[in-house]
């Protein structure tokens, strides 16, 4: 998504975050902490999402060409949020028979922090780059003390599945060594790669991952677009926005097909399987799950789906939802208030 509204900073951004973060746990449920941060006025877009759903035409059709697709997931004007110095380089992790590229982000006065998180971009699958995420996760790395490593995995069709998850494998275990706390994130399509990578973590005996932060998850490949988990009819919003947010669906039912269709690139493989569709794993193996997802999401109700599973098996979770806010949120870091409170309830939640 690269237009001029995610250059452009919210009216009232320092009035709003304050309100925002001021916002307690709404409830508890089956284990999970939930809070549900509306907009107030409830139930509408925020002005500079709106700005980009609203320019969705009627019966929307998404070009289905790689160099099309790739362009969405370019992204601008983002600002940096931190106030402490940090330190940023590139490094070549080699392991598992895998050279892999992480930009690692680390306070300067806190460069050997004890608590690593590995982190995965979004972009469908087949784009997105680390430097995508890179201010959001500057600041992660400065709220939350951590060293975070930004991993620049494989990308489908090119190296499609299951080469992602293997780099990530490879990064998780060269790092696991080194730190005492071990944390997997990611944002859309990354989320997915941070769930594949840690079951294989556990399956494989590598290490334990000791929690997860997962912005907007894309959580099942080949899911039912007829079914509840895509029925935006169940999504509160006021009646002059109601078509917008439809329009919104209808596209993103598209991307659902198109990006699992470049992710395996007609390999044969059983689309259900957890790996592909975390959604569909034990519940059990992920520890201390933060999910953070925008009311518009079209990806909204998969994510309530896993975080409830999460909850039953676990007892323990965090779900946090912001009002008005629709996918891909982190474009907006630093001009939308609900960005800033979403990084720093994920750091402080790691």
């Amino acid at each position: 998504m690269l237009n001029d509204t995610t250059t452009k900073q919210s009216l009232g951004y320092a009035d709003e975050l304050k309100r925002l973060q001021h916002m307690p746990v709404t409830t508890k449920v089956d284990g999970i902490k939930q809070w549900i941060k509306d907009r107030d006025p409830e139930h509408t877009f925020e002005p500079l999402v709106w700005d980009t759903v609203a320019e969705i035409e009627e019966d929307p059709q998404l070009p289905t060409d790689l160099f099309s697709l790739r362009q969405g997931t370019e992204t601008a004007g983002q600002k940096d949020l931190t106030s402490t110095p940090m330190k940023i380089e590139m490094q070549q992790i080699v392991a598992m028979n895998r050279r892999v590229r992480v930009i690692r982000i680390a306070r300067m006065d806190h460069l050997t922090a004890e608590k690593a998180l590995i982190y995965f971009h979004g972009g469908a699958y087949y784009g997105g780059t680390p430097e995508d995420v890179l201010l959001a996760l500057k600041f992660v790395a400065e709220q939350a003390n951590c060293v975070v490593y930004n991993v620049d995995y494989a990308l489908a069709p090119e190296q499609p599945y299951p080469a992602g998850i293997l780099d990530g494998l490879a990064v998780v275990a060269a790092m696991a060594p080194n730190y005492h706390h071990l944390s997997l994130g990611g944002d859309s399509a990354g989320g997915s790669i941070a769930l594949a990578v840690s079951q294989l973590c556990k399956s494989m005996g590598i290490c334990t991952i000791d929690s997860h932060l997962l912005f907007y998850p894309t959580l099942i490949q080949g899911s039912d677009l007829e079914g509840p988990l895509w029925d935006d009819s169940r999504i509160d919003v006021i009646p002059s926005q109601r078509d917008a947010l439809h329009r919104s669906y209808q596209l993103f039912e598209q991307l659902d097909t198109i990006m699992s269709g470049y992710y395996v690139a007609d390999q044969p493989f059983d689309l259900t399987s957890p790996l592909l569709s975390p959604l569909l794993a034990d519940p059990r193996v992920f520890k201390n799950v933060t999910v953070l997802v925008g009311e518009y999401d079209p990806f909204r109700l998969q994510d309530e789906a896993f975080i409830q599973q999460i909850g039953r098996a676990t007892g323990t979770g965090n779900y946090i939802r912001y009002g008005g806010i629709s996918h891909a949120f982190l474009n907006f870091t630093g001009n939308v208030p609900a960005v800033e409170d979403a990084l720093a309830m994920g750091a402080r939640l790691i």
